[in-house]
């Protein structure tokens, strides 16, 4: 099953920094917009599970955004709204526009956590809880890996991408889809940038008693799991 996205939109860069690093931490995929505009460029071409906006942005408020998206003939995303303003106005004008929940800021990280975990549920979209492959497990929610239950330490990236292999199970996976499941459509990294990360990430899994051949390279292609593991 497909990691779920959810797009940002928060005109302060450092509670938008903060909130996609928090949305990876617990296992989702993020994109990130500057402003109304850029979100809604994004959402019209992009297939998001989740759009958590502020109402408050520059050329096009979260309230108007809201609107607009909830007009046009495409997969609609849950609307998760974000603002300092509290009053019972607001709320009813935001839940008017077509929003699915509301919060107020501040918020502390676990009361957003549990409000996206809701809504997801709500709309029935429950991700992959843990892939296996043999001795390997991956948990998608934590970002715990471990061989023969041997803790692997991942990083973000390398779990997304060891994610990433798991799923096609066994399939070859290329580069490309090894860079569109590990970076947001914003980053512009290379082909070099998933070797050196498949690279670490074959290292973690040998230094734990894992076979050095238990990433396949794919010549010409990718990477893959090997078969021989998988039971």
């Amino acid at each position: 099953m497909e990691r779920l996205k959810i797009l940002v939109a928060e005109d302060d860069p450092v509670i938008r920094n903060s909130l996609c690093e928090l949305l990876v931490s617990w296992g989702y995929a993020c994109d990130k917009a500057e402003d109304g505009v850029a979100a809604l460029e994004l959402a019209l071409c992009l297939d998001y599970d989740l759009l958590i906006l502020d109402i408050s942005m520059p050329r096009l408020d979260g309230i108007e955004l809201c609107r607009r998206l909830r007009q046009q003939p495409i997969k609609q995303p849950l609307i998760l709204m974000l603002t300092a303003r509290d009053t019972n106005l607001d709320v009813i004008t935001g839940l008017g526009a077509g929003a699915d929940e509301y919060i107020v800021k501040p918020f502390a990280a676990d009361v957003l956590h549990a409000h996206v975990q809701a809504l997801l549920r709500r709309a029935s979209t429950v991700p992959h809880i843990k892939w296996q492959w043999g001795k390997l497990e991956l948990a998608v929610d934590g970002h715990q890996a471990s061989w023969n239950q041997i803790d692997l330490n991942l990083t973000v990236k390398e779990h997304l991408i060891l994610e990433q292999l798991l799923k096609v199970q066994g399939q070859s996976c290329s580069k490309d889809r090894l860079l569109n499941a590990g970076w947001s459509w914003s980053e512009v990294p290379g082909e070099e940038t998933v070797k050196t990360h498949v690279k670490n990430l074959r290292n973690k899994l040998t230094n734990s008693g894992a076979p050095v051949d238990l990433i396949e390279t794919v010549y010409g292609v990718g990477f893959r799991m090997n078969p021989l593991y998988a039971g």
